[in-house]
């Protein structure tokens, strides 16, 4: 065994995770998680794989990868990538082509064309835009006069968007008072309830009811780090990953009536169901959790 591989072991052994657990939590062969604790590193298929799977190693039992591959370089192997190096042509002097040196002499009457036409269209849009301003400007002009004419004949304002929109307003807001007069009683608000329904061992199974929606957040304790897999009740795998700090998890599953969480170091984890926290054991790290969801109305 390697100083690396014992390092790792010894992590693992602190966590309380075997060599199956760190498999289900990493997605890891358990051959090759045995090859890196022994330092047999020819029964991992690549140097790059070899890299990798310390990497995921390390993360799962809690140590910093980048150290781990510092401290121990001398016995993890090397990545190198082979650089082929294009051959230098020879060099040599050519005369310039002719129709080079003739597109270089014609260059700055090019130049001097585009800028003349750059300044012409910009000269049509400017005139353009100023004449669109008069045309609107006598248009608003010749509707005041006429709503003023309008209004000087009938004695009646004419109606325009603010009057519309203010008699809108007053009508909804008349609407509103006589609807709170009905409204006496308010219909009492829904408290959700989520409450351990059996414990066995390191699993757990909850129902959450009362609750209109339910809503999955994931988050560790300062600096901590844990693993969490999610399954619904198909099997059908619904998260995969490492809760960090810096990487918390939020799920939807209104849609579902059971989830099973599976967690990697239960300690630095935090569950919250719709912003209630949920409480969790924590007498061993990995701990399977169980809630079933009875929707509203059902």
């Amino acid at each position: 065994m390697t100083e690396l591989g014992n390092r790792l072991k010894e992590a693992r052994e602190a966590k309380g995770l075997t060599l199956d657990d760190l498999q289900d939590i990493t997605k890891i062969q358990k051959r090759y998680l045995k090859g890196i604790e022994e330092g047999n590193y020819d029964s991992i298929p690549g140097k790059f794989y070899v890299r990798a799977f310390i990497k995921q190693y390390g993360e799962a039992v809690g140590l910093d990868p980048e150290s781990l591959f510092d401290e121990y370089k001398h016995e993890i192997p090397s990545v190198y990538e082979e650089q082929i190096a294009e051959p230098l042509s020879r060099s040599g002097t050519r005369k310039p082509d002719e129709g080079v040196s003739k597109f270089l002499e014609m260059l700055p009457r090019i130049i001097i064309t585009l800028v003349i036409i750059g300044i012409i269209v910009l000269a049509w849009f400017f005139i353009q835009k100023a004449v669109s301003n008069n045309d609107a400007k006598t248009a608003v002009n010749d509707k005041q006069n006429n709503e003023a004419i309008e209004y000087a004949e009938s004695g009646t304002p004419p109606k325009n968007e603010k009057t519309e929109k203010a008699d809108e307003e007053s009508t909804k807001k008349e609407t509103e008072q006589k609807n709170d007069k009905r409204q006496e009683k308010k219909e009492p608000e829904k408290t959700q309830n989520i409450a351990v329904v059996a414990t066995q061992g390191n699993k757990t199974t909850y129902k959450l009811t009362n609750a209109d929606k339910f809503q999955l957040n994931l988050k560790v304790i300062n600096g901590g780090k844990s693993w969490v897999g999610i399954e619904n009740a198909n099997n059908q795998q619904l998260l995969n990953a490492t809760i960090t700090e810096v990487a918390p998890q939020t799920l939807d599953l209104t849609n579902e009536t059971e989830i099973r969480i599976k967690t990697g170091y239960a300690p630095a984890l935090e569950i919250y169901v719709n912003d209630q926290k949920l409480d969790i054991p924590t007498t061993a790290n990995v701990q399977n959790i169980i809630i079933q969801y009875e929707k509203t109305g059902e």
